[in-house]
């Protein structure tokens, strides 16, 4: 099969979810296809990266679109300036917030993009073209190559922007532009030959919304070596980047609402992931920003992970990673929505401040309690969640797909 790929997130570093979803699909999928991976060149997919990636996967074909190329684009440079003034002088503002939730940013359908794309799937002859992420959703519209297209869809945009914006008491103007997102949103789906889900939640939803395209559930992986739960070490972690805004809010109520309630309560929180400003060590006291460790297990081996994630869709991929390093986690029914990680049986889930504070609690003081989560978590991950039967799983679902369609 000659498939390619079209992202704005490179699969590597493994600093994010999106990436850690990809990696390990792709790393198994590598070994019996040819496979062209197109990306827009950004701060996280660079040339560096791009050389990492070589290394490891000698047989795979790269095009990145260059920044350059991006910056000849007039609205590519207009909305990177204004994000960047909106995040220097109003970072916390309810404009910024509603701007960052509806509007997606970093790939620009310009006509020297188009051209681009559709010359590399003449160049590798592509049978099936992958296309991730959100941002890269209308690229079925510019395809003009007889190609079947698959769509895989990491987190529903329509569910995280509801979620998000009950919040902020959305004015009529942002709920119109909202319910014009959401309609482009299954549009756009319906046009490619098929969708890929990552749960099977996430596929109840876009059915019920209008997808009639086929949708297929297949689950991302991570890439980690398996570990047994260990003793605990006085912290806590949170695990996630600043830019992705469920892990800004959720550890916004994490320390404003639920951390004041949490008894006797002497962990400190460590967050660990790109781009949190200094602001969140100097205002709290016991949190510790630890930005990107390569080494994952070795940097928050020992911890319980919290999860407060309030608002999103599709897989939280730092659940996985906690169940697959036997680290035993705190999270909400969001946080673990679409996965197998059942209350009391393999974590503890907690949706008001109060409740959540009991079970940060509870996991606190009881080892017990601790490494029977975890060990039950770490069987479930080697069941259900491993990078190879997942990988398997997508390739049958591709290869159906080309069937069905009689190529």
């Amino acid at each position: 099969m000659r498939l390619t790929i079209i992202t704005n997130v490179l699969p590597w570093p493994l600093e994010s979810g999106g990436a850690q979803a990809q990696y390990c699909i792709l790393d198994e999928l590598r070994k019996n296809h040819q496979i062209t991976i197109i990306f827009t060149q950004d701060g996280h997919n660079t040339y560096r990266a791009m050389r990492e990636l070589e290394g490891r996967w000698p047989e795979v074909r790269f095009e990145p679109f260059s920044y350059l190329r991006q910056m000849c684009y007039p609205r590519f440079v207009y909305d990177k300036a204004v994000r960047a003034f909106q995040l220097l002088f109003m970072p916390n503002s309810r404009r910024t917030f509603v701007e960052r939730a509806l509007k997606p940013y970093g790939v620009y359908f310009s006509k020297d993009f188009k051209r681009f794309v559709n010359r590399v799937l003449m160049e590798s002859q592509a049978e099936l073209v992958e296309v991730n992420f959100f941002p890269c959703l209308p690229m079925v519209r510019y395809i003009r190559h007889n190609v079947k297209t698959v769509f895989v869809h990491h987190e529903i945009r329509f569910v995280r922007n509801e979620r998000l914006l009950q919040s902020v008491n959305s004015a009529d103007k942002e709920r119109l532009r909202m319910e014009r997102i959401k309609k482009n949103e299954v549009t756009d789906l319906n046009q490619y030959d098929a969708v890929l889900s990552l749960t099977e939640n996430d596929k109840q939803v876009l059915k019920a919304k209008g997808v009639h395209a086929p949708i297929y559930v297949s689950p991302a992986s991570v890439k980690t070596e398996l570990h047994a739960y260990s003793d605990w070490n006085g912290k806590l972690v949170f695990l996630g980047g600043y830019a992705h805004i469920p892990n800004k809010e959720g550890i916004d109520w994490f320390l404003s609402e639920v951390m004041p309630l949490i008894q006797n309560n002497s962990a400190s929180l460590r967050i660990v992931g790109k781009g949190w400003p200094n602001s969140y060590a100097t205002a709290y006291e016991d949190v510790e920003l630890d930005g990107f460790i390569p080494n994952l297990y070795e940097g928050i081996r020992n911890c319980i992970m919290i999860v407060p994630i309030l608002t999103g869709s599709g897989m939280r991929m730092k659940i996985l990673e906690a169940a697959s390093m036997g680290i035993p986690f705190v999270t909400t029914s969001v946080g673990v929505e679409g996965l197998e990680f059942f209350h009391e049986e393999a974590c503890l889930i907690a949706d008001s401040k109060e409740d959540f504070a009991l079970a940060v609690e509870r996991m606190i003081g009881d080892e017990t309690l601790r490494k029977r989560l975890a060990d039950n978590a770490l069987t479930i991950f080697q069941e259900k969640y491993s990078a190879r039967a997942l990988a398997k799983r997508r390739e049958e679902i591709y290869l159906e797909i080309l069937r069905e369609v009689g190529v």
